[in-house]
């Protein structure tokens, strides 16, 4: 048999549209990655917000909401925050709560647990970028 007498063969159409399907498909996918990349976010800031109008008195405690919020682009993990109550003719009463994790954007509400009356000051302590 002579080589111009040989038949050459094609792929078929479905393995033609499959090549062209699974190319797109990955042209895509380094397309998101390349600007994720580029993209990166602004790093976590974490804010408080003391939202003393919604607290409470019961028994002698005054519960005071407090709203730690993520106010950058990345995530926070392991959240420190101190609350301090101060009260007259003794020692503050300080306690630390930890939160988890912040996403960006978001906030997370806990209470402050303390005499009724006293000055409550908040400070963030430090976090972790995971």
């Amino acid at each position: 048999m002579s080589p111009a007498a040989a038949k050459t063969e094609r792929p078929s159409h479905l393995s033609r549209n499959v090549a062209i399907a699974s190319a797109a498909v990955i042209a895509v996918l380094v397309g998101y990655l390349t600007i994720e990349a580029f993209r990166g976010g602004s790093p976590a800031l974490l804010t408080y917000e003391i939202a003393a109008s919604e607290g409470w008195t019961q028994d002698s405690f005054a519960y005071v909401p407090v709203d730690v919020v993520n106010a950058g682009g990345n995530t926070a993990a392991d959240i420190e925050v101190e609350t301090a109550f101060e009260v007259p003719d003794g020692d503050p009463i300080v306690k630390r709560t930890r939160i988890d994790f912040l996403a960006g954007g978001e906030r997370r509400r806990f209470y402050a647990i303390g005499p009724p009356g006293a000055q409550l000051t908040v400070r963030v302590i430090g976090f972790q970028e995971p």
